[in-house]
């Protein structure tokens, strides 16, 4: 197999993951997290007070702002909102926190394709940094189907997605052995085989980000123990 364009010799090979946590100090959590080139700064405040207009009597409200590398937010980025928001909220135990609110904000610093997913993963650390009750970590991994060999490639390069004849997102919990798919996000033309394809890649690759989730935290927590018997 030919090496890809960022040196990868396998199109079933992740690129390197690099995250650190609390490293904003006016929000309540925060995290950064890489895919490769690709770069997300995630900030979470909350539980706060929200607007009479925005309350719920019986959860927390979620609100979630995605800001482009560079210029303003466009039709892709509101979609990035949407798209976290419904895939958080049921996530988040916000019935613990009624007539709260709790923002998320992801800055894109930069985007070398899979930046939904890198989004997800910032997003699971900075709650988690901020101490938010959830059900269970997310994990997200993307992956295309090359219009011109029909293969699966995991964890595209922007690059590499411009000759994608679909490219689909998935996140999983942290929990279940089997699939449980907490979102599912696909783009362009393929068969329903080649969905299914994309996804047993995806939540086979998922498992690898899982555990370096874990060993992030772990590490912060260490980190944390240490400075306070010092």
């Amino acid at each position: 197999m030919s090496t890809r364009l960022d040196h990868r010799t396998d199109n079933k090979e992740l690129r390197a993951f690099s995250a650190s946590q609390n490293i904003l100090n006016r929000a309540d959590g925060s995290a950064k997290f890489s895919f490769g080139e690709t770069s997300v700064l995630v900030s979470v405040c909350g539980p706060m007070d929200v607007s009479v207009r925005d309350e719920k009597l019986d959860e927390a409200t979620v609100e979630v702002v995605v800001r482009p590398a560079t210029g303003y937010a466009q039709t892709k980025e509101k979609l990035i909102e949407n798209i976290l928001r419904t895939t958080f909220e049921p996530i988040i135990l916000s019935g613990m926190m009624p007539r709260t609110l709790i923002e998320i904000v992801v800055q894109i610093e930069k985007d070398d394709g899979s930046a939904l997913s890198a989004a997800v993963n910032g997003v699971t650390l900075a709650l988690l940094d901020a101490g938010l009750p959830m059900k269970y970590m997310a994990a997200a991994v993307t992956c295309m189907i090359d219009k011109t060999t029909d293969e699966l490639v995991l964890d595209p390069t922007a690059k590499e997605l411009e000759n994608a004849a679909s490219s689909h997102t998935f996140a999983f919990d942290s929990i279940n052995k089997s699939s449980h798919v907490l979102l599912s996000n696909s783009s362009g033309q393929f068969s329903e085989n080649q969905y299914f394809a994309c996804h047993d890649l995806c939540f086979e690759a998922a498992d690898k980000v899982h555990g370096f989730l874990r060993v992030s935290v772990e590490s912060k927590k260490e980190k944390e123990y240490q400075q306070i018997h010092q």
